[in-house]
């Protein structure tokens, strides 16, 4: 028990300047949507973030997509790296880790001109074709398009981003064929999603 504290202590030691280096660029000027899904998340991050809470492994892949989508992609790859060798507990039903390392493979493709597909751990190949994550990743229910245009405006933010979660979190492992030959049209929705979660 206390071997695991400390492993705790040390990703989240790890993790600290990079969540500084955070709040330093999203200073109080920002807008209000921008501090929800930013700064907010950041604060908390720093106060307690254990790999083996669901919540705090929840909120930091929340952190890390926003990143993305607000075009610090350095800063959301950073993020993906601390957590190599992590034993992250997480479960089909949260995003977490998994979604957080399908889009380290998609930074590390755009800003390095890496693949990191072939990186991808054991237990999470098994998650990966796990029955309940296998039914979420088929094509076109992926793109959550009903569930989007049927949701009210409160909880439309919240289905995009479930949205890319998936279509990004598992689509980028390049594990599922559907995926796969439907990309064209799951990369176009990914980008369209993002420019409206962008909008303020």
């Amino acid at each position: 028990m206390n071997r695991l504290r400390q492993e705790i202590k040390d990703f989240h030691e790890k993790l600290t300047p990079t969540l500084e280096k955070i709040l330093r660029l999203y200073n109080s000027e920002n807008s209000q949507k921008m501090y929800d899904t930013i700064v907010k998340s950041c604060k908390r991050l720093m106060q307690k973030c254990s790999f083996k809470s669901l919540l705090d492994v929840s909120r930091l892949c929340f952190l890390t997509y926003w990143l993305y989508i607000y075009g610090q992609k350095e800063l959301a790859l950073e993020i993906c790296e601390h957590t190599h060798n992590i034993n992250f507990a997480y479960e089909y039903s949260w995003h977490g880790y998994p979604d957080i390392f399908g889009l380290e493979i998609r930074i590390a493709r755009e800003i390095l001109g890496e693949n990191r597909r072939a990186y991808i751990p054991l237990d999470l190949i098994e998650y990966y074709f796990s029955k309940n994550v296998k039914k979420e990743c088929r094509y076109p229910q992926i793109l959550r398009e009903e569930q989007i245009a049927n949701c009210n405006e409160r909880i439309l933010t919240i289905e995009l981003l479930n949205a890319l979660y998936n279509m990004i979190g598992k689509g980028e492992t390049g594990l599922y064929f559907e995926l796969n030959k439907n990309w064209e049209k799951i990369e176009e929705t990914i980008c369209d999603y993002m420019e409206y979660l962008k909008i303020e």
